[in-house]
């Protein structure tokens, strides 16, 4: 018999097909093979329940998606000759919803064979023929739970993102999404609370002290039997006259043993929050990597939130901890974690998938993949240890002087690890240190021996001024953990999240963290202020509730949407703005009227951009139905006014006195159209605009008719100035341009190692994955190409380009043969600077 099994991933689809006798044909659906359309409307049918009110049916519209045609064509072609489906996406909500789409779509090739849902937690041999002998169905109920997320998310962003583009001028590009703006608003109330917040001073006090040579500083713990609070000078002043010439004696040492247990295995929210800490990496690049790891079967399935391990893989771990460690290691009953509140017991955490593959001997692994691996083992391996102890030694000291007004002792602590227990496995979750600006803690890394009526010598007093500090930006670690912790989303579309923010340039990273850009603050005021139940944290958490009541089968999907849709109908209305004053769209006509030459019409991919037309148009709106202007509209016409102004009589009077008066002094102090394009123009003939996205997007904007910003012109600017010739016209454009953005571009240079330095990128045979800071995307590949390019043009670089080529090419030098030798010759580093090799960027 032909048995036919679907996956969602191609790579999956290999590696279980050598798992698999010949009688199976192991196929990818490459994921979801269906979808609501991109365009065309909600492709959401929503009709009221006859006899029933405030209920709804809906019924969305699926269509194969266009890039999976082919893809489902070979899937039928195999469907219509095989015997037996298996149907075996991943064993969650989407995996599910693929499988039903899938035997949706293939209902005709399967009809009247056997069609059966599997699924694993792991891709390993014994765990697919496990599911294979026992095949199940299709979860309707989970299926359900999708689908009506899908809706939701779909009902949120078609409504709710045009409102958007409406009321607010950044155009097409915004959007609103359920999580998405919940997470946005976090990170804008979180800058807010930064930046509104104001520092209150206080005083840290203590004594450094020497004993049998070894100096160590205690802190003051206790004035008059309390914890001191000291707030200003003058207090902090009065304590340390009362301590001056005092002398120390230690009055008292304690000894408490310590225990720690070892963390849970992960879940995927937190496998995000640790591989951020401790290897740097994004959301968005560990999921990436956790899904090579899992297709290549070394690990379990990375989207869950249960740190439940099957009874098989809790022994495994326990006989290796015995065989490598000794059964000291191991505790008295092995350890046992509970999963939080609405967790899917029925998946496991993330863990290997064989304890016994080490760290450092799979092979075929990428040095990232490698990183995260051993991470994840070793957090597994460390979960099924004895505690870690420690000894925890607490020494007071009290102050020796006649004639004291109070009372003070200070105290110092230190830890000792007597036990290693779990940490022999995990030696990164090491014992918690006093951090930088940790002022609660009294803890040093080493004491001098000390009795009970030890006098350490005074070296110094110590009184320092502190200020609060406000809370931190979110790292991307910090925002799956609040959106965990809040319920807002799944942790499986946290990476997702994050991504969008950072895409649609509501957010930047910098060093690390989150910060919101002025649209992404424009976006969550107007959201707030406009939706505020809807994108409020405790509902979008009540919402995710809903939905796995339905996943759980307690609710129908329908019966929840309909819940959700009554109020959103009521939410939407009472967000409309009302529209601008009529009036003042006669204002803005009044003036266009006196154009007597219309720009001619351009047309930019699908889109022709026509002045007069688009004033037409909205001035037949104006007249048929004027409750549909907008301020955008409004904006845009004024704007028209402004950059047509040379051709009306006195247009900048009438313009300031209607109240555009802004408009017309920035473009007032704008460059000339003529200069601009005359720099578009020598660019263009260099062959430097194509291929680079922010010049691209600088002429396309140039080109609708939109004046520069300056610092967008400044960029322009430079980049004339640093690439122009020695010929007489290039040189006057660089004279016209110092009087509008002055700036200081460099000379390129014809530098005699050029040659052999752009040479040595070809040496270069794997490159590093494009990494995205913000608005900018950093590809190596790219940039050394950039370069090459530029040389086979010009036969020179600015001396800034070369100095990014020669750091560029020190990061790559275990690729470059006999780098040593050459660097000395053509004057690259040796090694990495000294921020780069402690941790700070390495990347341009």
């Amino acid at each position: 018999m032909k048995k036919l099994l679907i996956v969602e991933s191609p790579a999956k689809a290999k590696t279980i097909g050598k798992y698999l006798g010949d009688e199976f044909s192991v196929m990818s659906s490459v994921g979801h093979i269906r979808d609501l359309p991109k365009k065309g409307g909600l492709a959401i049918k929503i009709t009221p329940v006859k006899g029933v009110d405030g209920e709804w049916t809906f019924k969305p519209s699926y269509e194969v998606s266009p890039d999976k045609k082919k893809v489902v064509a070979g899937l039928r072609a195999a469907a219509k000759s095989a015997d037996e489906i298996y149907l075996a996406p991943d064993p969650d909500r989407e995996g599910e919803a693929i499988a039903w789409h899938l035997s949706e779509v293939l209902a005709k090739e399967t009809k009247g064979k056997p069609v059966a849902r599997v699924t694993y937690n792991e891709i390993t041999k014994s765990a697919v023929q496990a599911a294979i002998a026992n095949p199940g169905e299709i979860n309707a109920a989970r299926v359900d739970a999708q689908q009506a997320r899908r809706i939701l998310d779909r009902l949120v962003g078609f409504q709710v993102s045009p409102m958007l583009w409406k009321y607010l001028s950044y155009g097409r590009f915004l959007s609103a999404g359920r999580v998405q703006s919940v997470a946005l608003r976090l990170l804008v109330e979180r800058e807010r609370e930064i930046r509104g917040f104001v520092p209150v001073p206080y005083w840290v006090m203590g004594v450094e002290a020497k004993k049998d040579g070894v100096a160590f500083t205690a802190k003051l713990a206790r004035v008059d039997g309390k914890k001191p609070e000291i707030g200003d000078e003058a207090t902090a002043a009065e304590i340390a006259g009362d301590l001056d010439g005092a002398g120390l004696r230690v009055s008292d040492i304690k000894d408490q043993p310590k225990s720690r247990h070892p963390y849970p295995p992960f879940t995927t929210s937190t496998l995000q929050q640790a591989a951020s800490s401790v290897c740097g990496f994004t959301p968005h690049r560990t999921m990436s990597l956790a899904q090579k790891l899992y297709e290549a079967g070394l690990i379990t399935y990375m989207r869950t939130d249960s740190v439940n391990i099957a009874q098989s893989a809790r022994d495994a771990a326990r006989s290796y901890v015995e065989s490598e460690y000794g059964a000291g290691y191991l505790p008295e009953r092995p350890n046992i974690y509970r999963s939080k509140s609405g967790a899917q017991e029925a998946h496991e955490a993330i863990r290997p998938t064989d304890v016994f593959k080490k760290p450092g001997t799979v092979s075929g692994l990428d040095a990232t993949s490698a990183k995260l691996y051993d991470l994840i083992w070793r957090r597994f391996v460390a979960s099924q240890m004895a505690d870690a102890k420690f000894s925890l030694r607490t020494v007071s000291i009290e102050p020796v002087k006649q004639g004291m007004s109070r009372s003070y002792v200070f105290t110092v602590s230190t830890t000792a690890v007597t036990f290693e227990g779990f940490l022999k496995a995990m030696p990164t979750a090491s014992l918690k240190r006093k951090q930088e600006g940790d002022d609660d803690s009294d803890e040093v890394g080493a004491l001098p021996p000390l009795a009970v009526g030890d006098a350490p010598d005074v070296l110094r007093w110590l009184s320092d001024r502190k200020e609060t500090k406000p809370p931190p930006r979110y790292s991307e670690a910090a925002l799956v953990k609040a959106l965990e912790e809040n319920g807002v989303g799944r942790p499986s579309t946290y990476a997702q999240t994050i991504e969008v923010l950072v895409s649609r340039e509501y957010a930047t990273r910098e060093s690390r963290q989150l910060v919101p850009t002025k649209r992404g603050e424009d976006v969550n005021d107007w959201l707030v202020m406009r939706l505020p139940s809807l994108f409020d944290v405790g509902y979008t958490a009540q919402m995710e509730g809903e939905l796995d009541k339905v996943e759980e089968g307690g609710v129908t999907g329908e019966k929840m949407l309909s819940g959700f849709y009554a109020k959103f109908q009521e939410w939407l209305a009472a967000a409309k703005e009302p529209p601008p004053d009529p009036e003042r769209f006669k204002e803005i006509f009044a003036v266009l009227d006196d154009v007597k030459e219309w720009r001619e019409p351009k047309t930019e991919g699908k889109r022709t951009y026509d002045d007069h037309a688009f004033v037409e148009s909205v001035r037949e709106q104006m007249e048929k139905e004027p409750e549909k202007l907008s301020e955008r509209q409004l904006k845009v016409l004024a704007s028209m006014a402004v950059s047509y102004r040379n051709q009306i009589p006195d247009a900048e009077d009438r313009l300031v006195k209607i109240g555009w008066g802004e408009l017309v002094e920035k473009a007032k102090s704008a460059p000339p159209d003529d200069l601009v394009q005359d720099c578009f123009r020598m660019l263009e003939t260099a062959g430097l605009i194509e291929g680079n996205r922010f010049l691209e997007s600088l002429h396309k904007q140039f080109k609708q008719g939109r004046i520069l910003s300056e610092k967008q012109f400044a960029v322009l600017a430079r980049n004339v100035c640093e690439n122009a010739g020695e010929d007489e016209l290039s040189q006057s454009l660089k004279s016209r341009l110092a009087a509008f953005a002055p700036v200081d571009a460099e000379k390129p240079v014809a530098d005699p190692t050029l040659p052999e330095l752009i040479a040595m990128f070809g040496e270069i045979k794997t490159w590093r994955e494009p990494v995205k800071r913000g608005k900018r995307t950093f590809d190596d590949k790219e940039f050394a190409d950039s370069l090459s390019t530029q040389y086979a043009r010009r036969k020179s670089l600015t001396p800034r380009q070369v100095a990014a080529m020669k750091k560029l090419i020190l990061s790559y030098r275990e690729q470059i043969q006999d780098y040593a030798t050459r660097a000395e010759k053509l004057g690259l580093p040796l090694n990495a600077p000294e921020k780069a090799r402690k941790g700070g960027k390495s990347r341009r």
